[in-house]
Order: structure tokens, then C-alpha cells, then sequence
């Protein structure tokens, strides 16, 4: 993998810009986490507070770029800069890594989800050389499933108990998205 800033590039989409999360964004981050959809399908604190915002902006986010263990990036409106959610790289493995996504419900239904995805796949093909992408979704996140079907993500499989929500087992959805040797997205069974 390439030698990468302490922080997220600028990456700028004709509806979106990826850009490092900021200070300034903490209030609308605290908004997007305290979403009954974000509590139900992410696993943020019921109670996300500013101090969690700052936390993850100060500490988790930037940690994940020093290691490569993460790469985060905000999700903010090109024509005022709002933050609208974030976006990101996780559980990164020789040539692959997971996608995650945290829209506000203002950005929701807008098309802002599957451009900000669009880029950071970009991003990952592109930038990083990665060649399969994985997104996981919660048994039940019907929007998180419909959105990676967009982006060309296949079904892969149910896994029991995958993952934890608050501490309890949660039942996952698992799809994946391959890029061919030409840097294209690569059909299954073709």
C-alpha cells in the first residue's frame, strides 16, 4: 500500500466532497449518530455526545490514517461544505478492505450515499490498489443492502452472530464488489 497522509485528501465529486472531518462538524455528527437509524443499524453510544465526536475526530479517525487501519472521510455538501456524514475504508486485509457509511437523514434519499461510495471506491481501486471491496450490513438494513446493489456489490451470504451491537449478537448481511485486472468491476460468473 502507498505511503498515506496523516489525514484524509480532499477528493472532490460533482454532488460530494470527501474531506477530513473538522471541529466545526461535531455538532452535525453528533446529529447523524443520535438518528434512530444510525443507533439501530451502527454501533454509537444510544447517548452520543460531543465528547464522543471529538473522540473519534481527534483520536479514532486520525489513529486509523497513522496505522492504516482506517481511512475516514467526511461527507460534505461541494457547495457549502456541511458535513452530511461520513465515509470510509475498514478492516483493511492484503488487497481488500470494508466499505462503511453514516449519512444524516437530510443527506438520506438524495443520491449522496451512493456518490460519496462511488469516490472512495475510486479512492481505494485507484489510490490503494485494493481489488475486492466487502460491505456488511446488519440483517434488516434494507437501505444499506440496496444502496451497495447499487454501486455493484453482490449478495455473498447471512453470517449468524458476525458482529455485536451493544453488546449482543447481530446476524449480517455480507456483499462484496471484485475489480478485474483492467480496473473494472468485475461480474460474477462472467
Amino acid at each position: 500500500m502507498p505511503e498515506l497522509p496523516p489525514v484524509a485528501p480532499l477528493i472532490e465529486g460533482e454532488t460530494v466532497r470527501l474531506r477530513p472531518l473538522r471541529e466545526d462538524d461535531v455538532p452535525a455528527l453528533v446529529d447523524n449518530c443520535r438518528d434512530e437509524q444510525a443507533r439501530r443499524f451502527i454501533p454509537v453510544p444510544l447517548d452520543y455526545t460531543a465528547d464522543d465526536a471529538l473522540t473519534y475526530l481527534n483520536h479514532t479517525v486520525p489513529d486509523g490514517w497513522r496505522t492504516g487501519s482506517s481511512h475516514v472521510f467526511a461527507v460534505a455538501d461541494p457547495a457549502d461544505d456541511t458535513l452530511l456524514g461520513t465515509v470510509g475504508l475498514h478492516a483493511f486485509r492484503a488487497t481488500t478492505a470494508d466499505v462503511g457509511i453514516n449519512l444524516g437523514p437530510a443527506a438520506r434519499g438524495r443520491g449522496i450515499g451512493t456518490a460519496a461510495c462511488r469516490l472512495v471506491i475510486d479512492y481505494a481501486v485507484e489510490g490503494l490498489g485494493l481489488r475486492t471491496l466487502y460491505w456488511h450490513a446488519f440483517v434488516g438494513n434494507e437501505p444499506s443492502v440496496a444502496l451497495a446493489r447499487r454501486l455493484g456489490f453482490t449478495f455473498r451470504a447471512e453470517l449468524p452472530a458476525f458482529a455485536a451491537l451493544r453488546g449482543e449478537p447481530v446476524d449480517v448481511w455480507l456483499l462484496s464488489l471484485t475489480i478485474d485486472d483492467g480496473g473494472t468491476i468485475a461480474t460474477p460468473g462472467a
